[in-house]
């Protein structure tokens, strides 16, 4: 339905989730390395913070617990590995930002609005629906409209 919602800046890590968001350049680990991700068992998916995962390497054990990988998913392994590398956690919280608002902070009416958000409205049933005589007309034809038969 929509594009990814929250753009991730991992400070500490603390407040983000290792397996399952968006963290790494805009990215999961299940787009990065599915192969992997599938590996992991799905309640250490919802609950390893990132400052968890990369303290010691503890992700590693994720994938050891979660199963056996094939060459492939080694070969997806190491090149994650070589992604996390690149991150330094700091000792600022993380800070989610919602895309979808200028200010970055989430409001329900600017998820409306991206939802609306290149949709076409379509008009001219008004008229048609006014000129129709018995309620019961005008409904069948909303419904019609609606594609709700």
């Amino acid at each position: 339905m929509f594009a990814i919602a929250i753009t991730i800046e991992v400070g500490n890590g603390n407040s983000t989730l290792f397996w399952a968001d968006h963290w790494i350049h805009g990215c999961s680990i299940e787009n990065l390395a599915p192969v992997v991700f599938a590996s992991i068992a799905p309640r250490i998916r919802k609950t390893r913070t990132v400052a968890e995962a990369l303290h010691n390497d503890v992700w590693l054990q994720d994938i050891r617990n979660g199963g056996g990988l094939s060459w492939y998913g080694i070969a997806k392994k190491f090149q994650l590995w070589d992604c996390l590398l690149e991150i330094n956690l700091t000792k600022q919280d993380d800070h989610h930002i919602w895309r979808f608002d200028d200010s970055g902070v989430y409001f329900s009416k600017s998820t409306y609005w991206a939802y609306l958000n290149g949709s076409t409205t379509f008009e001219p049933w008004r008229p048609t629906v006014e000129v129709m005589g018995t309620s019961q007309i005008q409904i069948v034809l909303w419904l019609a409209i609606c594609n709700r038969f």
